[in-house]
């Protein structure tokens, strides 16, 4: 049988002598093969143990390399004093590793495993206590430390079964993507994240028509502009194919994506009429009371009677349509029960004021390309679109993003995509000059991602083995995406500032993403995108082949998911 891969082991001893004494333990109990003199073998596991005393360099070494298991190493001498050293000790360096400015680069408490020495006094129960309460996946308990008649290899055998059982317990779950809202701008920086992703999560080489990337999770969440951009992923279009509809580039299976908001086809024109007709009933109102000699408050009752005649001025049926007839493609479908993998889209109840999840058990039934209507249909831009008797608006309004869904569904590998995030200004009193629509937007934004980032980071301590990656835009590309988030021209210079960034991110978290991608059986190399991204710094006006390593546009064409599916 051959060895499984490596499992890397990351201790923090008080010195390199306890660390010597703990490695020659843990040999005493394992194997060792030829060839691989420095491997630890043990079960179906080969273990590479390093030691790093000093806190600095055990974060330094935490942000390089993918670390399966971090052993703390608090065993001292029985007296009070060495006991609440130990313990000081350790709560500093847990501490250390909580006080991360992102959380999702914080290491999982839940792969920590303390070894503390014996005695049974109340200081090393309380040590354990305390431990267990900031939350580390398991204590070991050394009964022989410090007496000369001790056998290392009893106890080195203990740890390398409470490593076997914290390193199996992880049971590989689901992998999803969650894409959040934020207008049409918001649907160009999805689409450049999401091709910056697709080309990592690709073979460096190989066929175009590979059927991996971001098409091959297993969940998809989106609310909003998040909506439109996942659909199509999951039937089986490419992210290429979607950005070549955008772009007007010919060779995908997408019809051209006209996204120009400011059509006659959008403009709410019954809407106005019924509004008119309100309005010539409000006003022949005022004039009865007027001539029967009125109130005193009259001008204050018209105000508050004509506030209701400002609606909304577009809807977004042409989008449902132009968003059917993607769906309806040969191959393609618009029923969420015949999807090969799971899609929900989240809008909100516009009476109930409650998130809904279209393609959830309770919402299977409506038609796709209606739940992405309803999900994206913001007020005040458009009205919001019925399904049945209910009224449904954008899902960004009772939620930023279903990431905590994705969990509830069994997933412990999320990507998450938020565009809608405000413009951080250096220029002290920017905003205070800029408009009130200006603000709006900013205020909206800021309200949006601070709900989301808080959500998060709680969620994230409470669920330590689930391992999610956010992708946002950097400041400056958020103050193109704020200038007009419906604006459909920059599309190119959005897409690029999204692949740049993107890469950024992934070659920060790349030691980690790769190791939990790799668990999951996804292949991950930034070879790709390097190449890319090459190719985008050095254009002064980026084109559509930009994004492609050689600058030929070759779209991948994954098989649509009525094709090879049927039912799921």
């Amino acid at each position: 049988m051959s060895a499984s891969p490596t499992k890397r082991i990351l201790v923090h001893a008080p010195d390199t002598r306890q660390f010597r004494a703990l490695h020659t333990a843990l040999e005493r109990a394992s194997a060792r093969r030829p060839g691989v003199a420095e491997l630890l073998h043990w079960g179906d596991f080969s273990l590479s143990c390093e030691c790093h005393p000093l806190t600095d360099d055990l974060m330094q070494a935490l942000s390089r390399q993918y670390v399966n298991l971090l052993v703390i190493d608090l065993r001292c001498g029985p007296t009070a004093a060495e006991l609440a050293t130990a313990r000081a000790r350790g709560v500093a360096l847990l501490e250390s590793l909580d006080r991360t400015e992102d959380v999702e680069d914080r290491y999982p408490f839940h792969r920590i495993l303390v070894l503390v020495g014996g005695g049974a006094r109340a200081e090393t129960d309380e040590l354990i206590r305390v431990m267990g309460l900031m939350g580390v996946g398991g204590v070991l308990r050394d009964e022989g430390f410090g007496q000369t008649e001790a056998d290392p290899a009893r106890f080195g055998v203990s740890l390398l079964e409470a490593a076997t059982r914290m390193l199996s317990a992880r049971k590989t779950g689901r992998t999803s993507i969650c894409a959040a809202g934020g207008g049409i701008t918001g649907i160009f920086f999805e689409l450049g994240a999401l091709k910056c992703l697709d080309d990592c999560l690709r073979p460096a080489t190989g066929d175009d028509d590979w059927s991996g990337g971001v098409n091959a999770f297993d969940m998809y969440f989106g609310i909003s502009a998040g909506a439109v951009v996942t659909a199509p992923l999951v039937m089986g279009y490419s992210v290429d194919e979607f950005m070549a509809a955008v772009a007007g580039e010919p060779g995908g299976r997408l019809p051209r994506l006209d996204l120009r908001l400011f059509q006659l086809g959008h403009v709410d024109l019954p809407g106005f009429a019924k509004r008119s007709r309100l309005a010539l009933s409000t006003a022949l109102g005022g004039v009865r009371s007027a001539l029967r000699g009125g109130r005193d408050d009259m001008g204050e009752q018209l105000l508050f009677d004509y506030a209701d005649l400002m609606a909304p001025p577009f809807r977004t049926d042409r989008l449902e349509v132009m968003l059917r007839h993607v769906f309806e493609q040969p191959g393609g479908t618009n029923q969420f029960r015949r999807l090969r993998r799971p899609l929900y889209i989240g809008a909100t109840d516009q009476d109930e004021r409650r998130h809904v999840l279209f393609g959830d058990e309770e919402n299977l039934d409506v038609p796709i390309s209606q739940a992405v209507q309803a999900s994206l249909s913001i007020n005040p831009a458009f009205s919001s679109t019925r399904i049945a008797d209910r009224y449904f608006e954008d899902g960004a309004i009772t939620r930023t993003s279903n990431f905590v869904e994705a969990i509830r569904r069994g997933a412990d590998l999320i990507l998450v995509l938020d565009p809608f995030l405000p413009y951080v200004s250096r220029t002290r009193g920017l905003s205070h000059r800029r408009g009130i629509l200006y603000n709006l937007d900013q205020d909206v934004r800021t309200i949006s991602y601070t709900r989301y980032e808080t959500t998060r980071n709680w969620v994230l301590r409470k669920h330590p083995e689930v391992s999610s990656y956010t992708f946002v835009p950097p400041n400056r590309l958020r103050q193109l995406i704020s200038n007009n988030p419906m604006d459909h021209r920059p599309f190119l210079d959005i897409w690029r500032g999204a692949y740049l960034g993107t890469l950024a991110r992934l070659q920060h978290l790349a030691h980690r993403l790769a190791g939990d991608l790799a668990a999951h059986g996804h292949a991950f190399s930034l070879e790709r995108a390097s190449v890319v991204a090459d190719r985008l710094r050095t254009s002064a006006h980026p084109k559509f082949s930009d994004f492609f390593p050689d600058g030929r546009v070759a779209l991948r064409r994954p098989p649509l998911a009525g094709v090879i599916g049927g039912p799921a």
